[in-house]
């Protein structure tokens, strides 16, 4: 008897480890820069993305810099133009037939982040709606819509020396959106305002993240770092609708890299490890490869997320730059089984300082985070 009891828990916890699940990971305040690395970011964190992505990053930033503005706008690429391309706009329940079983996904984000040598702030935005027609009889469109407004500020600070650094970001998220079913009568409106009004639920959460950095003062200037978004979940509380939206679970993650700067050209070459505590993904989903050559005025990205490659393109203008990246991420279960196409598109302006109060210039390359020497 005790044995079957001891089968029964081992087999119950066999289960519990190994379980998996369907659907795309939600993430926000993932650069399109990352992207077109194979969604890799935390080795390699710009001066105004450490506050919401790696904090302890602050603790490596000498100038003052200002991301004025930074927008960007994706859409599933590839996958939408062929399933859309001959369609008109529908208005009966037969104008419907061409779109079942076809999905589409829009995303947009926003923000402004000032960094500083210990110190960063950040106000963003991030958008996100998918859905997929079902039910030829009566059509209905099965929709998850999520939309993230929030304000972050994250401290850095040296940890036994000049080449590790702790940080710490605290944020307030304001979600609205979740995953809900639509009528007919509100698709072949045909309005985005009369879909957004069916999704009322709305709530406030608060955030922590902590990090570690690791960089060496070497050619090729190894990076090690540790990033737990999200410490113990974030929460919403209802402020508007019928239920609070659904929380954002912690991420733990790892990442390291390498980096050679030489006059007129930067290599690097990174991965990361992420979700690591989440036992219902499996590991092809969390592991992520990417490298970036930086030319004069020219960003050249490619890499591995979830087994699919990306690519990517930035281009720099004086304090402009231009991002473009193509990259697929898995909607099931594991790796190959529903892989969707994204192509993303962001353009920003960006100041920064140094400490004698003059503009640094890009001299045609990527601002990446300075070491205090």
């Amino acid at each position: 008897m005790k044995l079957k009891v001891l089968y029964f828990i081992l087999g119950f916890f066999w289960l519990w480890m190994s379980e998996s699940k369907a659907g795309e990971i939600f993430e926000y305040n993932r650069s399109i820069r990352a992207w077109g690395m194979g969604a890799v970011q935390i080795p390699f964190v710009e001066d105004t993305d450490a506050v919401t992505t790696n904090p302890a990053a602050l603790g490596f930033v000498s100038a003052v810099s200002w991301q004025v503005l930074n927008a960007g706008f994706g859409i599933n690429g590839q996958d939408a133009y062929n399933n859309f391309k001959d369609i008109s706009a529908p208005s009966t329940a037969a104008d419907f037939n061409d779109l079942i079983g076809k999905k589409i996904w829009v995303g947009g984000s926003g923000k402004t982040a000032l960094s500083t040598p210990n110190f960063g702030f950040s106000i963003f935005n991030d958008t996100k709606l998918s859905g997929i027609i079902r039910n030829p009889a009566y059509p209905e469109f099965d929709a998850t819509f999520f939309s993230d407004t929030g304000l972050a500020m994250g401290v850095g600070m040296s940890l036994f020396g000049s080449f590790q650094s702790i940080g710490a970001t605290v944020k307030q998220i304001d979600r609205w959106g979740g995953v809900k079913t639509i009528g007919l009568g509100s698709m072949s409106s045909g309005t985005s305002f009369s879909l957004a009004n069916e999704f009322s639920d709305k709530g406030r959460g608060f955030g922590f993240d902590v990090a570690y950095m690791l960089k060496l003062p070497t050619p090729l200037s190894p990076t090690i770092s540790a990033v737990w978004q999200d410490v113990g979940s974030t929460a919403f509380v209802k402020t508007a609708g019928t239920t609070a939206p659904t929380r954002i679970k912690d991420n733990l993650s790892v990442g390291a890299g390498l980096k050679l700067d030489w006059p007129g050209l930067d290599a690097s070459a990174g991965m990361e490890y992420r979700h690591i505590m989440d036992t219902g993904i499996q590991i092809g989903k969390k592991l992520h490869f990417g490298t970036e050559l930086s030319l004069p005025f020219l960003d050249l990205r490619a890499g591995l997320s979830q087994g699919y490659p990306t690519y990517g393109l930035g281009f720099n203008v004086g304090f402009m730059e231009f991002e473009l990246a193509t990259a697929t991420v898995e909607a099931g279960e594991y790796p190959g089984q529903t892989p969707e196409d994204r192509v993303m598109f962001g353009v920003s302006f960006s100041l920064s300082i140094d400490a004698d109060f003059n503009f640094k210039s890009k001299d045609g390359k990527r601002r990446q985070l300075k070491q205090r020497r």
